[in-house]
This record gives C-alpha cells, sequence and structure tokens, in this order.
C-alpha cells in the first residue's frame, strides 16, 4: 500500500500539468509577439497578407489583393447618322485594394471569429471601349447628340477619333463584415483559414471618357439589351467576399 501511494500522487500531478500545459500554449498569443505570412484566394481575388496577434482575443490583419485583368469582347449596336450599326467592345476588369482587418474570437482558444475593417483602393471597377474607330464608315464629321453605344440602359458618346470609352467606379474607401473559421496565427507551422462576408462599395456610377474630361451618365432608354455585364456591375452596392488563406507562422 505504501508503494502505490507515490504512484497515485505522480499520476495526478501528470494529469493536473496536462491542463496546465495546454494554458500555456493558449496564453502563448501575446500582443504582437508573432507573425503569420499568407496567401489568399477568393472573390476579391489572389492575395497576400500578414496577421498579428493582439492577445487571444484579436488578431490584425493587412494585406492587398488584386483580381488578374480579366476581358472580354462583346458585340454592342450604336447609331450613326441615323443608322444602327454594330461595333466590337472589350471591357476590361480592375479590381486591386489595399486591406486592414480586425478578427476577433468571442471565445478563448476557439477558431471562429467575428471581422470587421476597410478595403482601400482603385474606384475604377470596369472599362469597356470598342475596339475600332467607328470614323471608318464615315467621313468623320461631328457625332451628333444620342449617337453612341448603348450599354445597358447608358449611351456612351464617342470622341473626334471615333471612340467611346465608359467606366464603372466605386468608393475607393469600402468597408467589410464578415464571419470567419480558422486562426491566421496557427497553432503548428501552417494553417488554413476561410472568411465569408461583404464589401461595401457604395452607389456605382457609370462615366464616359472624353478626351481630357469625364463625365457621369445618367440612365437612358436604349433600344437594345447591349452591355449587359455593365448594367449588372452598375446596380451592385455589395461585393460577397469568400475568401481562403493558407498561412505560415514566420515568429
Amino acid at each position: 500500500m505504501k508503494r502505490t501511494r507515490p504512484t497515485i500522487i505522480a499520476l495526478a500531478m501528470s494529469l493536473l500539468a496536462v491542463p496546465a500545459m495546454a494554458q500555456e500554449k493558449a496564453d502563448d498569443l501575446g500582443y504582437f509577439n508573432h507573425l503569420s505570412a499568407g496567401l489568399t484566394l477568393g472573390t476579391t481575388g489572389i492575395g497576400i497578407d500578414l496577421t498579428a496577434p493582439i492577445g487571444e482575443y484579436l488578431e490584425l490583419n493587412a494585406g492587398y489583393s488584386f483580381m488578374p485583368r480579366l476581358s472580354y469582347k462583346t458585340d454592342v449596336h450604336y447609331k450613326r447618322k441615323g443608322k444602327e450599326r454594330e461595333t466590337e467592345v472589350e471591357g476590361k476588369l480592375h479590381m486591386g485594394d489595399f486591406k486592414l482587418l480586425l478578427n476577433y474570437f468571442p471565445f478563448r482558444g476557439s477558431s471562429f471569429r467575428l471581422t470587421g475593417g476597410f478595403y482601400i483602393g482603385k474606384k475604377e471597377l470596369v472599362s469597356a471601349e470598342n475596339t475600332e474607330s467607328v470614323n471608318r464608315f464615315d467621313d468623320g464629321t461631328d457625332f451628333e447628340e444620342g449617337e453612341g453605344l448603348e450599354m445597358g440602359d447608358y449611351i456612351v458618346g464617342f470622341n473626334k477619333d471615333g471612340f467611346a470609352k465608359a467606366s464603372i467606379k466605386v468608393n475607393s474607401f469600402k468597408p467589410y463584415v464578415g464571419i470567419g473559421i480558422g486562426r491566421n496565427i496557427p497553432r503548428n507551422t501552417i494553417g488554413v483559414s476561410a472568411d465569408l462576408g461583404v464589401q461595401f462599395w457604395g452607389s456605382p456610377a457609370i462615366y464616359e471618357q472624353q478626351t481630357g474630361t469625364e463625365q457621369k451618365l445618367e440612365e437612358k432608354h436604349t433600344s437594345h439589351k447591349d452591355g449587359g455585364a455593365i448594367k449588372t456591375l452598375s446596380k451592385i452596392s455589395v461585393w460577397p467576399v469568400l475568401t481562403i488563406r493558407i498561412g505560415g507562422k514566420l515568429f
């Protein structure tokens, strides 16, 4: 019995040491005492970021994301001297933003988080322009009012060279709220996390680009449904954000 008692005491002490070690590991997240670098992929494009802890419940995340320069081409109607014609238009996507986000973990040691912060970057979201000058069909005289590319519910006027360029612009400052799963500061060397939220773009506007000038366009009735993508994007005031992050602890 005397030999059994020391064994029981040693076993009890070892069992008590397990939660103590786990607590010590959880408390390892202090104020900027670690740094994680990550690669993100999602609806904001491809991105890189850095994350540092602010105690056990907060993470500060900063980085940059961009969408590859995608383009598409489509035929669009326009009017010229009372005649209806078609020309090819090329649209290009321009998305690139810096971000500063704060992750809040409501439960100690939990991987579920609430996120708030902002993205800031380019105002121009999409640009579209005809690929060939429409002057090839006439003598290049001045264009009359109402002549231009019919993009959705907008008419984009031509410049003197026979080109019409439009762009969709949103706020450069885009607040963000969302939820996520996984810590950007992994317990081990490598970790995976995911985020779901929305960017608030404000009210998008379509601008007509003339030589040295820029003018905001108003909606007008057109006889065709050309430029559907332009019309759709001009109605979007919030952008859904879904990203996957693979990160590694630098120290």
